[in-house]
């Protein structure tokens, strides 16, 4: 029996080419989902072609976000990020190369409700995919592994339905990834903390919206 599972978009990311618009490794065309699909981004850091081995170092987190456009300065439509504890930093060539579990450097997982992207009324639209890479230096490097186009199809959301926000994200601030949640009156999104009242700690949010 086969079990039919998401097949994730596998994109390689190499430094050493910058501005190259890659294919997906599982399709051998450009990326590309069906809105309103759960999907996975899996990802592969290299330079010159080649996978960088035999392990990773110097990485707080990686962020992979779509935007409207390649200079869209709005919020993100979609946002994930993956701290480095959670990044296969081990990853060899061949089990890049063959799909051998685990086969990434790091996995994005969007779910449904962040993937129903508004098309307006098309059959299909272009958006912006970046990815990008915080350093655990004292003073934290933020560097772009992938930026290109994404299609989205249409798919079984009602176009006249409005995409439904994600109301929770990591964000990167002051160097720092954070929590933060959605306030539906503004649209931004304020930092999450903890603070200590006496020795007790309790929640609070940020005053600023970003």
């Amino acid at each position: 029996m086969s079990a039919i599972t998401v097949l994730p978009i596998r994109l390689f990311c190499d430094l050493a080419q910058r501005g190259t618009h890659p294919s997906d490794l599982n399709t051998g065309a450009p990326p590309v989902f069906y809105r309103g699909d759960d999907i996975e981004i899996d990802i592969g850091i290299g330079m010159d072609g080649a996978l960088l081995v035999p392990s990773l170092s110097n990485i707080t987190s990686v962020t992979c976000q779509l935007f409207l456009t390649e200079n869209d300065t709005n919020a993100p439509m979609m946002s994930a990020t993956v701290l480095a504890a959670a990044m296969n930093l081990t990853l060899t060539a061949e089990q890049w190369a063959n799909g051998n579990t685990p086969f990434y450097h790091a996995a994005f997982v969007f779910p449904n409700s962040q993937t129903a992207i508004s098309l307006n009324g098309q059959a299909s639209a272009s958006y912006w995919l970046r990815i990008t890479l915080l350093t655990a230096n004292t003073t934290p490097k933020n560097i772009t592994l992938l930026d290109c186009p994404i299609t989205i199809l249409d798919g079984p959301i009602s176009s006249a339905s409005a995409p439904p926000p994600g109301n929770m994200r990591f964000w990167t601030v002051a160097g720092v990834p954070v929590l933060q949640i959605r306030n539906d009156s503004d649209g931004l999104y304020y930092t999450v903390g903890i603070e200590n009242d006496n020795g007790v700690p309790s929640l609070y949010l940020s005053d600023t919206g970003y």
